[in-house]
């Protein structure tokens, strides 16, 4: 199970909310984290992959190690030298922290974030707790990206939706 197919390809039920507000959105965000991975348990019935018994019962690892894309630097196997980031999680694992003012005190670990980004943020208006969290998911780079899919993204705004599918972390 060495490629992206055999993670993405899995059925699953997905569902979109849409908040009436920015905090109402980031409530839900913050709710949706331990509630996911609630519902990740209740529902495992992944037991075989391509014809084989695995001892996975749930695809959500199986979903996380398809698509991390780490490099050995951004794994600490190796010092950083064309990478900037120590980065501690598959690009689908769980979130790095709470995002509401509610959820701010169970923030406990430390989030590697984009220093330059993060600023630039604050000084736009953002709070400490957004600015933090894009900050934190723009230390990636985006999965689909080629240079003809660069210069298409350029000349066509549409396609520029599909950039929070392919970079942004889920609340599990």
């Amino acid at each position: 199970m060495d490629a992206m197919g055999f993670g993405m390809g899995n059925c699953c039920l997905q569902l979109t909310f849409q908040a009436c507000n920015i905090q109402e959105a980031r409530v839900l965000y913050d709710q949706l984290a331990p509630m996911a991975a609630i519902m990740l348990a209740l529902s495992a019935a992944s037991p075989a992959y391509r014809g084989y018994l695995t001892d996975n019962d749930c695809r959500w690892n199986v979903i996380v190690a398809s698509v991390d894309d780490r490099t050995d630097e951004e794994l600490g196997l190796k010092p950083l030298a064309e990478n900037k980031f120590v980065i501690n999680k598959s690009r689908y694992a769980s979130i790095d922290c709470y995002i509401s003012q509610l959820g701010e005190k169970y923030n406990d670990i430390k989030v590697v974030y984009d220093e330059r980004i993060y600023k630039r943020l604050l000084d736009g208006g953002i709070d400490h707790l957004l600015a933090q969290h894009i900050a934190h998911i723009l230390i990636r780079d985006s999965t689909l990206w080629t240079t003809g899919r660069m210069k298409s993204w350029v000349s066509n705004p549409s396609q520029k939706t599909s950039l929070p599918s392919t970079s942004l972390g889920t609340p599990v």
